[in-house]
């Protein structure tokens, strides 16, 4: 009964994940069509548009999570330690000036960082419930830095204010919420579980430690 609850709450969220995606390319192009992007809050590119605030708002609860993940889950408490230390990393992007400096082609530098957030998130959700939210939301994070990295590129030969570039900027952002919300959710899941209470070995072994 629990895992049929999972999973209905689950695809309700790929669906919330799904609204957040199409919202931020439909509110780019609106704002394009209307007024050449002269509304800055749904300007996706902008560093304080709704997007961005949603999305530095959703990484600083993920730290929050996934700190509280490594202080409760002690056996995988250094996943969880590199979890939180990568995501305070980036959410300190997102909310400095460092963010509006980063270009497509050094975007490359986060690779690695990224890579070992996935390996992180991958080994945490791996043969749980949340492995199939956590497959959703790194896919819609890979397309996001993708469109970034290559796909913008080459859009940008036909303009900047052309529909083409701008509806890529609405999938690079709009991925990028997508994909943060469904990790984060994962995440929350996942600690949460793991203040179930102590059984067995792992209770003998906490009373014999006090």
């Amino acid at each position: 009964m629990s895992g049929t609850r999972d999973l209905h709450v689950s695809r309700w969220l790929w669906g919330v994940a799904g609204v957040a995606f199409a919202a931020v390319i439909a509110s780019n192009l609106l704002n394009l069509g209307i007024d050449n992007l002269g509304v800055r809050a749904l300007d996706a590119n902008w560093e304080y548009s709704w997007s961005h605030d949603v999305d530095t708002l959703v990484l600083a609860f993920g730290v929050v999570i996934a700190a509280r993940g490594a202080r409760r889950h002690r056996r995988q408490r250094a996943l969880w330690a590199a979890t939180s230390a990568i995501l305070a990393l980036l959410f300190l992007i997102e909310v400095s000036p460092v963010h509006a400096e980063v270009g497509h082609v050094s975007k490359l530098l986060y690779a690695p960082i990224l890579c070992v957030l996935v390996v992180c998130v991958w080994r945490l959700a791996d043969h749980t419930a949340q492995s199939g939210t956590v497959v959703l939301g790194l896919a819609a994070l890979l397309i996001s830095f993708v469109m970034h990295v290559v796909g913008l590129t080459l859009l940008r030969p036909l303009g900047y204010l052309s529909w083409p570039y701008q509806f890529g900027v609405g999938v690079k952002e709009g991925g990028a919420l997508a994909g943060w919300l469904l990790v984060t959710y994962a995440l929350w899941r996942l600690a949460r579980d793991s203040e179930a209470p102590l059984v067995g070995a792992d209770r003998a072994g906490a009373l014999t430690a006090r």
